[in-house]
């Protein structure tokens, strides 16, 4: 079975969770982890799972372990290994590959190419486009993967920074 990113998980609560395993020198409960979080046990499966996906961390018997090349690293550090690891997997590997091959792509173009392949999971309708972009543009430009022409509606890769 193909790893599938969530597209509408918060890069944001992976990089909090990391942090907290980070100061617990990489490994702690998931109950201490919800209560060092202030999250509940529910909400933080799910981003654990998003973190699994990842290769970043493994679960065993209701215990969390961030992968030991991650505990001594930076921040940025760490948000660059996510971007790294992130590009690799779907659906964000075949946004890459539609972005490439038009040499740019419309919103509603690359929805429904990801829908097609069962790489996204929204509804087919506006509502289910404007979700859709909103989550890209906070988790493709958060990373700095992708860059979005508002005016025109189109994405393309973002320029290398790193």
């Amino acid at each position: 079975m193909k790893r599938i990113f969530p597209i509408n998980m918060k890069i944001g609560q992976i990089q909090g969770i990391i942090s907290i395993l980070k100061e617990f020198d990489g490994s702690m409960s998931l109950q201490e982890l919800s209560d060092e979080s202030f999250l509940q046990v529910d909400d933080i499966v799910n981003i654990l799972e998003a973190c699994k996906t990842l290769g970043i961390l493994k679960v065993k018997k209701q215990y969390i372990t961030l992968d030991k090349k991650l505990i001594n690293k930076s921040q940025h550090e760490i948000s660059v290994k996510i971007r790294d690891r992130i590009t690799r997997i779907e659906p964000f590997s075949q946004i890459k590959r539609n972005i490439k091959k038009m040499n740019g792509i419309s919103t509603t173009e690359l929805f429904h190419s990801l829908i097609d392949k069962g790489l996204i999971n929204y509804r087919d309708n506006m509502l289910g486009i404007e979700s859709f972009k909103k989550d890209l543009l906070i988790t493709g430009l958060r990373l700095g993967i992708l860059s979005y022409d508002h005016e025109n509606d189109i994405w393309k890769l973002a320029t290398k920074k790193d």
